[in-house]
């Protein structure tokens, strides 16, 4: 089977995004902070999440809220208390993050994605 054309075009496109969103995959799981971490960071939840559910989780997991991020589903929180990472992934967060190579719109469907391949895999 020869591609030529168009065809040749898409199976590179094809291609290409696929390498991109294997190594995005990569990067976002090594990017994650482990449960006992504390500090300032990144709570990523799930996107479509409503603000006040997110709120209330956070509350719950003694987080202080520095600010949101813009998208209702990201939020910078913080605590000096060992195992806030770990706290906010019991209380419903797909992921906590200290800085992240790439934007937060990417980020957080890159931490929706890892959790669910994560949440497969178990």
């Amino acid at each position: 089977m020869r591609l030529t054309g168009h065809r040749l075009a898409l199976a590179l496109f094809a291609g290409v995004i696929a390498v991109w969103l294997v190594g995005m995959a990569i990067v976002m799981r090594h990017a994650a902070l482990p449960p006992e971490a504390s500090g300032t960071m990144l709570a990523v939840f799930e996107p479509g999440t409503p603000e006040d559910q997110v709120f209330a989780s956070l509350t719950r997991a003694d987080a202080r809220i520095v600010k949101p991020s813009g998208l209702g589903f990201i939020w910078v929180v913080a605590s000096d208390e060992p195992g806030l990472a770990g706290r906010l992934h019991r209380e419903g967060a797909l992921g906590a993050y200290r800085e992240l190579p790439v934007s937060p719109v990417i980020a957080g469907c890159f931490a929706f994605a890892d959790a669910k391949v994560a949440s497969l895999a178990q």
